[in-house]
């Protein structure tokens, strides 16, 4: 197990790169907020074994051979809604609507979808029976973000004859009860449930010390998983709150009035008189160093340090924030850990944010109250008027073709917000097509290549305040060669497909890229370069050696060629893939 108390730019390349010897087989992911960009970081990590700093930028080829791996492999359910915008879009995009699913409550649509976990199945190179599976919880969204956050990852392997282990099996109800909360087709929901089914033959998940146990603790939509209340677990006889979001009613259920030691590691604004006065006197009140919060590096972990006895200590860690919302609505997930019986870990612990006379310490002392703490976060009209459209269940797009090679998309929903804002709705990939949203929307002459699951959605109050998101509405009528078209975008030449497959086949894709910059530099220098760039004998070659040492990544690439389509396969390339055919029948 590793786990990692504060980190930055840790998780992405690290934690979800595959074990020495085994590759992702599947991997279903929980955030909150999603980046397009961070969750094409996170293909990268899956097969580049997390050799990604850098590299999406240099390689169009690189990007691509990220999205064809993973678009049979990864499933991410964010909250609905929080789909950023990005500051550049790409036609690739539209590749990973088959990845991205939201999540809502039906019951109140002002409940968030919160988790921030990863469970991947990896598989061994040399043995398809042997099957790890690799779970990680954190405080991070799948977004780039500096702030302050925690992580661990335990795994554990896959037998035939597990034994029924309750904690399991709470965890695999929480992975189905998601899948069926969310807009995840028939299809993929099939893959997250054989996942969920995995988590239950797992004997057991590694612990490393100074931890000896572990423990999940879900929460979904007011849904019961039997965990009881959280002062029955989250208080204990001494304790320490990490949280970057508070309020008073979840503090005082936390941190009862008594002469118990409680310690709460917090952001500055939030902590106003009742909040400072609770533990002042207990353990005292913890913020980031004012340097680090204004360079919005502040704290985002989530833990609770929990002492009962020397026989039960715990340290819990995800998502879940201090506040009413996280325990009594939203969809969260905290890990538990528990520690070995002995002594306190309550001085370890917090030597993590905080040591006297330390200059690495990224916490201070809090010494008195802020004046003015900020009014408890409400809805304004225009995120409301928001959540009511994306949310209704009637909404819907659908796909026509117009004449020539252009096409109609036609956006529908009975909804009309009754808030007092306006929304605006335009295609992911066509921002400039915006349009006030008066029931029905219809955009034309829209390129093939630019059709999309995905939309931009805003909305603006009569105070000026202003909300963007992307979300995806369930489109009927998309072409069976938008892919290929998409595809054609980044493929431009027979150069480009070659380059392409050399890179799908390699071992080292970050060696790989290395070489071509060095080559294209060399070319710009005036160093030898062919006509091509490729060898079609030396492709073979590779082809068959890669048919005897990894067979499944001949079949991936069959896969991909039927993808691809007539337009953007090379006739030379169809010719060598004959012959490779023919060859691999012979033996």
């Amino acid at each position: 197990m590793a786990t990692k108390t504060i980190f930055n730019e840790y998780l992405y390349g690290d934690l979800l790169a595959p074990a020495p010897g085994y590759s992702t087989d599947f991997a279903c992911g929980m955030t909150y907020s999603l980046s397009f960009e961070a969750l094409l970081t996170a293909y990268l990590a899956f097969g580049m074994q997390g050799e990604t700093d850098g590299l999406a930028d240099d390689s169009k080829q690189l990007l691509l051979e990220a999205i064809t791996k993973s678009s049979d492999k990864v499933v991410m359910f964010c909250n609905k809604g929080n789909i950023a915008v990005p500051r550049t879009i790409r036609k690739e995009f539209s590749l990973m609507e088959d990845n991205i699913f939201e999540v809502f409550d039906k019951n109140n649509i002002r409940a968030n979808f919160h988790p921030k976990l990863w469970l991947i199945r990896e598989v061994s190179d040399n043995n398809s029976n042997d099957i790890l599976l690799k779970l990680i919880v954190t405080s991070r969204n799948m977004s780039y973000s500096d702030h302050l956050d925690c992580v661990a990852c335990l795994r554990g392997k896959v037998v035939s004859n597990p034994p029924d282990v309750s904690k399991h099996r709470q965890l695999a109800n929480f992975i189905r009860e998601i899948a069926e909360a969310s807009n995840i087709g028939k299809r993929r929901i099939n893959d997250v449930l054989r996942l969920a089914a995995d988590v239950e033959r797992i004997e057991r998940f590694d612990v490393d010390p100074p931890f000896d146990d572990y423990d999940f603790f879900p929460y979904l939509f007011n849904k019961d998983f039997g965990l009881g209340d959280i002062s029955d677990y989250l208080v204990g006889n001494e304790s320490i709150i990490v949280s970057p979001f508070i309020d008073k009613t979840t503090i005082g259920r936390l941190a009862p009035d008594d002469n118990s030691r409680r310690c709460l590691i917090t952001r500055k604004e939030y902590v106003d008189d009742f909040i400072f006065n609770r533990f002042a006197e207990r353990g005292g009140v913890y913020i980031t160093l004012d340097d680090l919060a204004s360079r919005h590096m502040d704290l985002h972990a989530k833990m609770y340090y929990v002492w009962k006895n020397r026989d039960e200590q715990y340290l819990f860690l995800g998502s879940a924030n201090a506040t009413n919302a996280a325990f009594s609505r939203n969809g969260e997930f905290l890990l538990r850990l528990k520690y070995k019986h002995g002594n306190k870990h309550a001085a370890d612990f917090l030597s993590s944010f905080y040591e006297a006379d330390s200059s690495d310490s990224k916490f201070m002392p809090m010494n008195e109250p802020v004046a003015t703490p900020p009014e408890p976060a409400k809805w304004d009209e225009a995120e409301s008027a928001m959540k009511v459209f994306m949310c209704a269940d009637d909404l819907m797009a659908e796909i026509k073709p117009q004449s020539g090679e252009g096409y109609m998309v036609s956006v529908t929903s009975a909804t009309v917000s009754s808030h007092r804002a306006e929304l605006f709705i335009a295609p992911l990939q066509r921002p400039e097509l915006k349009q006030l949203w008066t029931g029905k929307a219809i955009f034309e002459n829209i390129a093939m290549a630019e059709l999309s699951e995905f939309y931009l959605l805003s909305a603006t109050d009569a105070d000026n305040v202003s909300h963007h998101t992307v979300i995806k509405i369930a489109t009927t009528g998309m072409p069976a060669e938008r892919d290929s078209r998409i595809y054609g975008n980044l493929i431009k030449s027979d150069k480009d497909f070659y380059r392409f497959i050399e890179l799908l086949l390699t071992d080292a894709p970050a060696h790989f890229i290395a070489n071509e910059l060095i080559q294209h530099s060399d070319a710009d220098s005036g160093g030898h370069s062919d006509k091509n760039g490729f060898s079609c004998q030396g492709l073979y070659e590779t082809l068959l050696r890669t048919a005897a040492t990894r067979p499944a990544q001949i079949r991936a690439l069959e896969q991909l060629i039927a993808k691809l389509g007539r337009e953007v396969v090379p006739e030379s390339f169809s010719h060598i893939y004959k012959q490779l055919i023919t060859a691999i029948s012979r033996h």
